[in-house]
């Protein structure tokens, strides 16, 4: 698979069909959706100081992470519809393996 550049994730929409566990406002519900991180970047590169910014720590490839989906873009890759986000800073939630969105 291809690799991504700078701070950027790759994910894959998850359809929640259980309910319980963690409580979502209605409002936000429409702003953001669940994904998985299919693969990140390394990090930013910053050209004033000449050095990669990490990604934000605890984010890792297998989260399951709250995003922003207005600034997600589709893209198939091998028939495969994921989603490439700009910057890891968008993924505002990481949930545990028992967790779920009502």
């Amino acid at each position: 698979m291809a690799k991504l550049l700078d701070d950027k994730m790759l994910l894959k929409n998850l359809t929640e069909t259980t309910a319980g566990g963690l409580y979502i406002p209605q409002i936000v519900q429409i702003a953001y959706s669940l994904f998985e991180i299919v693969q990140m970047g390394k990090g930013h590169y910053d050209k004033r100081i000449d050095k990669v910014i990490p990604l934000p720590k605890g984010l890792k490839v297998g989260d399951r992470v709250l995003v922003n989906v207005g600034v997600l873009k589709p893209i198939v890759i091998n028939g495969e519809k994921l989603y490439t986000c700009p910057n890891a800073e968008e993924a505002i939630l990481i949930l545990d393996d028992d967790e779920r969105i009502a």
